[in-house]
């Protein structure tokens, strides 16, 4: 049975239900201010003539109550439309070469306002005394109109929760810290609650006091969004109340975790705390700069390891392919670093110590939940970025206006990350896919323009070296809780965030924050001195600020003009690249609350916080990265660099001359010489779906190395695999099965080939510079970024891959010995070390053994056959015991009760938007 629980919460809850409309239920025909209908009709006020069309694998419903979850035991049988979307975005694999227009519906659901005549599944009421009614269509995917912006959010907030109760109860307490007390204790969880808490250690009043400050700072939009927000949150209680005496409405992932928990608008904030900390964050690396800083001088010297340092970090390489072309937006570029600034730790590569980096003594003392441990590592799968944008103007399209092909890249999850859903007010109409706990529409369309965002990644987080000092004198705790600031020895201020029980004590998070931050542990620094590491975030106690920003998309008053729509852009926070299209324009804006440093200090490196080095503000939107309608005719983006000089962040080292978002520019140029110029929507899908199986090594590191070593001789197994490359290059390099029942892929051989080389190839070049310190099978111990993203992601099956690895670096070197053209090539320092004793100029042997040597590994691989032709498998396919392509695999992490197979490996948005608007609304 269903643990039930008392129902004086919910009378409180819903006591202030009233207060979003005073006016009876309406009728199913009333209509709202300015004749506003509550009916659902089909594309009413919607301008893209149904152009507009989306898709979220697996499916919209979430939902799996224990008759289901039991059904599916026995026969295998799933619950409606939670799976009807998982073959048309499977299936664009194989049916993009032949694309049409008129073909996009077999991929793609329609993105049209409303429902169409004849194609509502079921209609909800959720509560006589509010003006909203949920209309579900074939696919359940809800709309939701609302006679008021209240009434609207509370019937967002039921839907939600109908579709993803349990997993937005897993957001909260992610969010909050507090997965010990939800999951059950475990080592696990209260390590991951540990890491959040580190992010954004909110108290319940702290969380609250976020949202009421919105109407101080943004005025009517700010009383609008707190409105919305708590309406909210009363729709989700709404639906657990009812799911509490249903039991077809109740998850059966409640079975193992208890009865669900009233939500309060704080757990609004836990949520928007996640995820913006997830994909709409950066910086924050400095300490780990540090450390390779510190390696790079003892193998080079201070002056030359300073060197190989900024060679390697790729801040402002010319070379970056950007999404802004030949106009540049300086930001983060030091004058003259001051030294005295810079804070490094005595071994920036030691673990940090003290509380909040510690896990408890009894962490153990309880068994772990399975079930539990098996959320967390589907929780621990979250890509590191979220993309892509393919966005065309008007002058490149066959009907004169503008094309998108747009989405973010957030993994797989059953049930989805995700949840799609339509939502209509008087003064608020969008369509699109939310992150579930959050309500508004946060990637989608609105009446004549839609808009979506990849992670940009901008320096939002700091990290600073808080001196400990002793208020009474005499010596200073290693773990101290004092810090000097401006002269003065300051206290932290300590929270205790409790998170359930250990070992059947009550347990308590204890957080340490300074004027900077939160700390993040103790270490010493100037020879023993101890030293508190903070982290310094932009969006810290800010986090619920965005929302007016995604309230402002889809508010038709806000957003009628790529101009308006850039004033609601300049409201998120946190760092996204935005991309907006309507019926004559194209525009691009990279948000974030972007710190301003003074230009002495050194962004790549840790700074004291004595007070010395503060932020200066933040960037105003004027200098943010932004464009209308650019005179190459596109926008495209994949997690690249935003623009020229617009620093990378401290985090990031792979903005060199590689980035995948050059498959996208190709392809899109390679549409463009089709069809003379002039694309259609179908078009602009092949573009990104035939860069969707690309192999990023293969068009950047091959030919690079097949020019290397095109005048050498090698032996006949060597040859032999050099061949199969230069065929595999030919065709595309793609990862592709020739049809959806094959085993292997085509030309298996050239793919295997790759995988097991490119490492090979790296190490060749770099293992005289990095291999000193340490080596694991992914890439340096001492460099902050893997050698390559592959598609298996660690065993992780993410589908995004080729998101930051050693292509930039490495075609870089094999230019350079190549004597190619290289915007910035490598200090001398750099060059004399790579490849070995000869330098850069000596890799013709290395490069050799690197060959050789994969030749041997995948003879071995394949059970020893030489037979190039004939090879399918690499040295980590065997080790896995999978084929290739099942190595490459999507795979969908469970969050719920029931699994989802895998499916074929596609590089593209899990949500994705084909739109274009033939029309747009009069003035």
């Amino acid at each position: 049975m269903l643990r039930k629980l008392g129902r004086s919460w919910w009378i409180a809850a819903t006591a202030g239900v009233v207060a979003l409309s005073t006016a009876a239920a309406p009728a199913m025909a009333a209509t709202g201010p300015g004749g506003f209908s509550l009916r659902p009709v089909y594309q009413a006020d919607d301008f893209s003539h149904g152009q507009a069309m989306f898709i979220l694998p697996a499916g919209e419903n979430g939902l799996v109550n224990v008759a289901q979850y039991l059904r599916f035991l026995a026969n295998g049988q799933r619950p409606p439309h939670s799976q009807d979307q998982l073959a048309p975005y499977e299936n664009l694999e194989f049916g993009y070469p032949s694309l049409t227009d008129s073909a996009l519906h077999n991929y793609y659901l329609d993105e049209s306002f409303g429902v169409q005549s004849g194609q509502i599944i079921r209609t909800e009421h959720p509560s006589p005394k509010v003006p909203v009614f949920i209309y579900r269509d074939t696919h359940d995917i809800p709309h939701i109109y609302g006679k008021t912006d209240p009434a609207l959010a509370y019937g967002a907030g039921y839907a939600q929760a109908e579709d993803r109760l349990f997993l937005m109860d897993v957001l909260r307490h992610y969010g909050s810290g507090t997965l010990s007390s939800f999951l059950g204790p475990s080592c696990a969880d209260e390590q991951m609650d540990h890491d959040e808490l580190l992010l954004a250690p909110y108290t319940t009043a702290q969380a609250n006091a976020q949202i009421n400050a919105l109407p101080a700072e943004y005025g009517a939009q700010g009383r609008r969004a707190v409105t919305m927000i708590r309406a909210y949150v009363q729709g989700i209680n709404a639906y657990i109340a009812k799911a509490l005496t249903d039991p077809a409405l109740m998850p059966a992932e409640y079975l193992k975790y208890g009865s669900p928990k009233p939500w309060t608008p704080a757990d609004v904030v836990a949520v928007a705390a996640l995820v913006g900390g997830i994909f709409g964050d950066g910086g924050g690396g400095e300490i780990r700069n540090a450390a390779l800083l510190r390696y790079l001088q003892g193998q080079l010297g201070q002056s030359g390891g300073a060197t190989a340092f900024t060679d390697f970090k790729e801040q402002n390489d010319p070379g970056a392919p950007t999404t802004v072309v030949g106009k540049s937006f300086p930001y983060e570029i030091p004058r003259r670093v001051n030294p005295a600034t810079i804070a490094i730790p005595d071994n920036p590569s030691a673990p940090l110590t003290g509380g909040p980096v510690d896990t408890t003594p009894h962490c153990s003392a309880t068994a772990p939940s399975k079930a539990g441990l098996s959320v967390i590592e589907s929780l621990l799968r979250f890509p590191a970025h979220m993309s892509n944008a393919l966005v065309v103007g008007a002058g490149h399209s066959a009907d004169g206006h503008p094309l998108a092909v747009f989405g973010p890249q957030v993994s797989y999850f059953d049930p989805g990350i995700l949840m799609q859903e339509d939502m209509h007010s008087p003064d608020y109409a969008a369509e699109g896919a939310s992150f579930p706990g959050t309500g508004f529409v946060e990637l989608g369309r609105g009446v004549d323009y839609a808009w979506s965002a990849t992670s940009a990644g901008s320096d939002l987080t700091d990290q600073r070296l808080e001196l400990i000092c002793n208020p009474r004198g005499g010596p200073v705790p290693a773990t101290g809780t004092f810090y000097e600031f401006k002269g003065k020895c300051t206290p932290m201020t300590t929270e205790r965030l409790p998170d359930g029980t250990i070992g059947g004590k009550p347990f308590d998070h204890t957080i340490h924050l300074t004027v900077h931050g939160v700390v993040q542990g103790w270490t010493t620094a100037l020879g023993g001195r101890p030293v508190a590491v903070v982290n310094q975030r932009s969006t810290y106690n800010h986090d619920v600020d965005s929302v007016i920003g995604f309230l402002g998309f889809g508010s038709p008053a806000l957003t009628h003009s790529a101009k308006s729509w850039m004033v609601a852009a300049s409201h998120v926070d946190y760092t996204f690249n935005w991309f907006y299209v309507d019926s004559r324009d194209i525009a691009y804006y990279v948000s974030g609350r972007d710190p301003v440093r003074p230009s002495f200090v050194d962004p790549n490196l840790p700074t004291w916080g004595t007070g010395g080095s503060e932020w200066l503000g933040f960037l105003p939107a004027a200098k943010h990265v932004h464009q209308v309608n650019p005179p190459q005719g596109f926008f495209d983006s994949w997690n690249n660099k935003p623009a020229p000089l617009f620093s990378a962040s401290d985090a990031e080292y792979g903005y060199g001359p590689v980035y995948r978002v050059q498959m996208l520019t190709a392809q899109i140029r390679h549409q463009f010489a089709l069809h003379h110029g002039k694309i259609t929507r179908a078009d602009l899908v092949q573009a990104m779906e035939t860069a969707a199986s690309q192999d990023l090594d293969g068009l950047t590191i091959l030919p690079a190395l097949l020019r290397a070593v095109g005048g050498r001789q090698e032996p006949a197994g060597v040859g032999q695999m050099l061949a199969a490359l230069r065929a595999w290059y030919a065709t595309g390099a793609h990862r592709i099965r020739a049809s959806a029942g094959d085993a292997q892929y085509q030309q298996a051989d050239a793919v295997a080939i790759m995988d097991q080389l490119t490492p090979a190839v790296i190490r060749a070049i770099f293992d005289p510079l990095f291999a000193a310190g340490g080596t694991n099978p992914g890439g340096y111990d001492v460099f902050p970024m893997g050698f390559v993203n592959e598609p298996y992601n660690g065993g992780g099956h993410l589908g995004s891959a080729y998101d930051g690895g050693w292509e930039g670096s490495t075609l870089k070197a094999l230019d350079q010995f190549n004597g190619a053209s290289v915007a910035q090539p490598f200090s001398p320092v750099v060059s004399a070390k790579l490849c070995g004793s000869s330098g850069l100029s000596g890799c013709g042997p290395a490069l050799d053994a690197a060959l050789e040597a994969t030749y041997q590994a995948l003879v071995k691989a394949n059970g020893g056959s030489t037979n190039v032709a004939a090879w399918t498998q690499d040295a980590n396919t065997v080790a896995t015991g999978l084929t290739m392509p099942e190595y490459d695999n999507i795979q969908f992490r469970l969050l719920g009760a029931i699994p989802q197979p895998n499916i074929p490996w596609q590089n593209r948005p899990t949500f994705q938007q084909v739109v274009s608007f033939p029309a747009h609304r009069a003035g």
